[in-house]
């Protein structure tokens, strides 16, 4: 029989109890005494001491190997990076704030404002709720009808003295404004620094994010970017007033990545820009004045990626930025040499000139990297409390010379600042616990469109400042794959109208998901416009005007577009029930709808079943029911024939246009 001991034996006394057995049955002739004071028992301990202090190590190496039982932070952490899952630090609070501005009167129109006094608050401004700031995501361009996503922001009210007169204009934009402090750290890139994947740490522990990173292409620049800089959408440009080029480096999700989505602009040709406005756009108007724009579209597509960086937090909670390998201008990489084949020549280049894991920056740039600190779940205040601008960071534009210091110092006294919402999202680092759960059950979402499904996600994933759809269907048919979208206009409304830039910026966006042989074709959805008829017993104690508007309320809210998703049915059964739960309501005499088109309303046809043959209904009492103007038509649905169920069509939604008129309730009082 082999000789050995127990492996099961680990502790400390385990050991030392199965060597006393094994000594005294395999060499009793040196066991006589292991009392505490002989060699033997010394020997023992020494041992047992020994495979105790190994079992351990060797126990908490294997803990930490698994995601359950794992202790240390930065193995939790390294098991996040090899899963492909990004960490994120402190997350900031962000709200919606209000900011005015009084602007004088165009002394040649006294119906508009002088437009050259309207101020650009930029995004480095800062306002503020007691000692927790606040930083714009945008700028805010008084002057400019559109934020930089493309939507309509912009009130404008007149302020009238005590006869009635126009003294000046009040002007109100929103803007989403961020907790934390933009900060900018300067490094001038050296020999030492430049090698495959360089890294650069941030020297403070609490960043948020990294919003940019740009190099300029000399080690002399001494003052700072401007903050435009930061965020034209281009790898290379060149500042009007500026000698040297900039470039900007990208943050990626992986080195890998080799396309991004961006917005056309003036850089993408090689020409000087203007920091101001260097983005390509097209602007939409609803209705028949061409001076009412309401909707921007910027121009987008798919950009090689050749400067990009990734960031990590480090172990301590450092922030690291990680670039490319390749880098044909850096002194670390050795011309090709002459006298050799053509052949050589080509494998040499490729081999060096591999930018596929991005490339690094040249020895001499300054480089210059904005990022934002603050951030934690404290800094989630409540409505109106951000009231101060404790730093208005004015820019003029061009019209600095076309105004007066004076009255530019009276809009700037005229500024104010409000929250409209809560400040919400803060949030503290993840805990250990937390990230195991992320790590846990984290699934890397597929990069591609290969179902239905597929194709309407990467859809809503679409930056907005692209256009966005409200409500979209995708259909595959012969691989040919229908995305039906339908919009919502400036007064919540559906619109099925499509602007050409935003059927070329999906159709662009989608190319880099979709498969080879899928061909995309976009079309509108069909509005299907309703109104409804309702006869209600009222209790006599009730307010008969209050029970009205309730139901009128419960109907529209019923109805709300927000709330229903295109290709869906509508059940009648669900709203009767609701509107008998309303107070003062003893009971549903009847419930009839009625499908509506033309005259101001959608063109489309419902396909639903009708009881009558057609024609323009008739108006109830005297109401303005389902009547916008006299080429309206409208026919009653035969709720009967389909179950009282409002059928919908795969690419189509039941919308009521206006509740003030579309719904009609009558009582009787009992």
């Amino acid at each position: 029989m082999e000789k050995g001991i127990n492996y099961l034996s680990r502790s400390f006394e385990d050991v030392k109890s199965e060597l006393i057995k094994f000594s005294e049955k395999y060499y009793p002739e040196l066991s006589d005494d292991f009392n505490d004071s002989s060699v033997g028992a010394w020997f023992i301990d020494l041992v047992s001491d020994v495979a105790d202090n190994l079992n351990y190590h060797i126990d908490r190496t294997y803990q930490e190997t698994n995601v359950d039982s794992a202790n240390l932070r930065s193995t939790i952490l390294n098991m996040a990076r090899t899963n492909g899952l990004k960490i994120p630090g402190r997350k900031a609070s962000l709200c919606e704030v209000e900011i005015s501005c009084n602007l004088p009167i165009n002394s040649n129109d006294i119906s508009q404002p002088n437009w050259d006094y309207a101020p650009i608050l930029q995004r480095t401004s800062i306002v503020s709720a007691g000692n927790y700031n606040f930083q714009l995501t945008d700028d805010v361009n008084f002057g400019e009808q559109f934020n930089s996503d493309g939507f309509s922001d912009r009130k404008i009210i007149p302020s009238r003295d005590g006869n009635g007169n126009i003294t000046s204009y009040t002007i109100s934009k929103t803007v989403l404004a961020i907790n934390g402090n933009y900060k900018v750290y300067r490094k001038v890139i050296n020999g030492t620094d430049l090698k495959p994947f360089m890294e650069i740490v941030l020297p403070e522990e609490n960043v948020m994010g990294v919003e940019s990173v740009i190099f300029k292409e000399t080690s002399d620049f001494s003052s700072s970017p401007s903050i435009h800089e930061y965020f034209i959408d281009a790898e290379e440009f060149k500042i009007s007033n500026e000698a040297v080029k900039t470039y900007r480096y990208f943050e990626t999700d992986s080195l890998a990545d080799q396309w991004r989505f961006g917005t056309e602009n003036n850089a993408d040709s090689g020409n000087t820009i203007n920091v101001y406005n260097p983005h390509k756009y097209e602007d939409y108007t609803e209705g028949d004045s061409a001076s009412t724009r309401t909707t921007r579209y910027y121009v987008g597509k798919w950009k090689p990626l050749t400067q990009k960086f990734i960031t990590e937090f480090t172990d301590n909670g450092y922030t690291k930025l990680i670039f490319g390998a390749g880098n044909t201008a850096s002194p670390s990489y050795k011309d090709i040499p002459s006298g050799q084949t053509k052949y050589a020549d080509y494998i040499m280049s490729k081999m060096i000139n591999n930018d596929m894991l991005g490339v690094l920056p040249r020895e001499g740039w300054t480089m210059f990297v904005l990022y934002r600190t603050g951030g934690g779940a404290e800094t989630n205040v409540g409505p109106n409390a951000i009231n101060k601008i404790t730093l208005a960071n004015i820019d003029w534009g061009a019209n600095t010379n076309n105004t007066d210091g004076t009255e530019r110092g009276k809009v700037i006294t005229s500024l104010k600042v409000t929250n409209l919402t809560n400040a919400i999202a803060g949030k503290d680092e993840p805990s250990t616990e937390e990230i195991k759960a992320l790590i846990k059950y984290n699934m890397s979402a597929q990069n591609r469109a290969v179902t239905v499904n597929d194709y309407k996600i990467k859809l809503a994933q679409m930056p907005p400042k692209y256009g966005a759809a409200f409500r979209s269907c995708v259909l595959e048919t012969n691989n040919k794959i229908e995305i039906d979208v339908l919009g919502m206009n400036s007064q919540g409304k559906l619109d099925s109208a499509l602007p050409e830039t935003l059927v070329k910026n999906i159709i662009e966006y989608m190319t880099h998901y979709k498969q080879i042989n899928d061909y995309i074709e976009i079309k509108s959805g069909r509005i299907y416009n309703i109104g409804l008829s309702i006869d209600v017993f009222v209790d006599k104690n009730y307010n008969v005007a209050n029970v009205v508007s309730n139901i009128i309320n419960k109907v529209a809210d019923y109805f709300d577009v927000s709330k229903h998703d295109m290709g869906e049915d509508i059940f009648i059964g669900d709203l009767e029930k609701e509107i008998t739960l309303q107070d003062g309501v003893l009971s549903l005499i009847s419930l009839n709808v009625y499908k509506i088109r033309n005259g101001g309303y959608s063109p489309d046809v419902c396909p639903l079943p009708t009881k009558s043959s057609g024609g323009v209904c008739e108006p109830i009492e005297t109401s303005t029911f389902l009547l916008k103007d006299g080429t309206a038509e409208a026919e009653e649905i035969d709720l009967d024939a389909i179950d009282r169920v409002l059928y919908s069509d795969y690419n189509s939604m039941f919308e009521i246009s206006n509740k003030s008129s579309d719904i009609s309730v009558r009582c009787k009082i009992r």
